[in-house]
């Protein structure tokens, strides 16, 4: 077979196409962060690089920027970062809190009281700071990692699928406190405890059957 240039030029546009090809696939398989409680360490991983991030303590700021003069109510989070493999850099200016469709971007100039430093972390090392943001809507709910593209570790006051207060999964709640039976996250049958006395009518014993006349 004679190899020409029509034929490199033909397989060079190939393995191009076949290039793209699987770049959009993998592209396509990255999918939204999964939220999660305040508080719960998430891992983000860039190719050798993995940190663990975890944010808490979502609330509303008493402080004072020296140079940032607020449009509406300050709110602050704490950030714990650690570096788990590699020499880490935390890209503070990708946090942001959110009231649904509300976006409030991160503070980052000028300088943040006790704020995250942006200097790069040792693998096993760890930084802990602040990040503040200017909320002027709702009150945010979330703070979440956006990489630019899409929002990859996500931190909520009430996650999807958390259980209801004094609750068991799959059982309804107790909602009348003092009655019998009222075991904290089951339900009231109205019915007494095993193992304890059957009140019963007045004059009679406990639990003595009824005589039918």
């Amino acid at each position: 077979m004679k190899f020409t240039t029509t034929t490199a030029k033909t397989a060079i546009a190939a393995a191009g196409i076949a290039a793209v090809s699987l770049f959009g696939a993998a592209a396509a398989s990255a999918t939204p962060g999964v939220s999660e409680g305040l508080g719960t360490p998430q891992t983000l991983v860039d190719g050798p690089l993995v940190t663990d991030y975890t944010v808490s303590n979502l609330q509303p700021a008493n402080v004072t920027i020296p140079g940032y003069t607020p449009k509406g109510q300050l709110w602050q989070a704490d950030i714990n970062a650690r570096a788990n493999s590699g020499v880490v850099t935390p890209i503070v200016s990708n946090f942001n809190a959110r009231a649904g469709e509300q976006n409030y971007r991160v503070i980052t100039v000028p300088a943040t009281p006790q704020g995250l430093s942006p200097a790069p972390i040792v693998q096993g090392g760890t930084s802990t700071g602040k990040v503040y943001f200017d909320v002027t809507g709702p009150a945010p709910t979330e703070v979440v990692y956006n990489d630019g593209m899409q929002d990859v570790l996500v931190w909520d006051t009430n996650p999807a699928g958390a259980p209801a207060p004094n609750s068991i999964p799959g059982q309804q709640p107790n909602t009348a406190p003092g009655q019998p039976n009222t075991v904290p996250g089951q339900p009231n049958t109205g019915q007494p405890n095993p193992g304890q006395q059957n009140p019963g009518q007045p004059g009679m014993s406990p639990n003595a059957p009824v005589q039918q006349s």
